[in-house]
């Protein structure tokens, strides 16, 4: 990299990325449709991974969903994921000490994630890397969650990088086209719970953040 060009930026997804949150997602979900007398699937939960909670509700639900009904049923399913988690954070292994690393190499950072305004803030706080970032994004901050780009472009206005200059860390098929359509680069993150063929077209495809450095990072670009 040219040493007049600004370092890229790092883009960080929450959910199977900063945080093993996988089976507690689908754990509420399924309280969630007990409690409506839905059969929230393993299979279901899949597919709409990534996505924003009131569009899978308004999408898939067993009956027809009003607005606000969606918008209230969401923000049930989101306090029964957050009680759950504070008892156990989960946080991804590694996942801190990466941002750290990421921070003392002068790479800007933020945090783009579907997920609510009110999730997003407490794993932010709960992980302690608010000083790291240069903004944080949530599926409520923008018009459209993934796949669409917006999260992923409101990063790189908070970074004040173009996109180009970006790349996003995401675990689920709707971030990897998210970042694709934002113009970014995107490293796949395989949590588990996924298929290989949901991360076609990632520029690089990892496992655990052990195979991530900022020399790695830098040389994607």
């Amino acid at each position: 990299m040219p040493e007049h060009e600004t370092l890229p930026g790092v883009i960080f997804d929450i959910d199977g990325v900063l945080m093993n949150s996988n089976p507690a997602h689908l754990k509420s979900w399924q309280i969630l449709g007990e409690e409506d007398g839905f059969e929230f699937t393993p299979q279901l939960f899949q597919e709409t991974f990534g996505q924003r909670s009131d569009a899978i509700l308004a999408a898939h639900w067993g009956r027809p969903l009003s607005d606000d009904e969606a918008w209230k049923m969401a923000e049930r399913k989101e306090a029964i994921y957050r009680e759950m988690v504070e008892k156990d954070f989960p946080a991804m292994p590694g996942a801190v000490d990466f941002v750290r690393n990421l921070a003392r190499h002068g790479i800007p950072l933020s945090v783009g994630s579907s997920g609510p305004a009110v999730n997003v803030d407490f794993v932010v706080e709960q992980l302690g890397i608010l000083s790291y970032l240069k903004g944080v994004v949530s599926g409520t901050d923008v018009p459209r969650a993934k796949p669409a780009p917006d999260i992923f472009l409101a990063c790189a206005r908070k970074m004040e990088l173009p996109p180009n200059r970006c790349v996003a860390i995401d675990d689920s098929a709707s971030g990897v086209a998210a970042a694709k359509s934002a113009g970014m680069k995107i490293i796949g993150f395989f949590s588990g719970g996924h298929e290989p063929d949901e991360y076609d077209g990632a520029d690089l495809l990892v496992y655990s953040f052990d195979e991530l450095s900022a020399e790695r990072v830098l040389s994607l670009f």
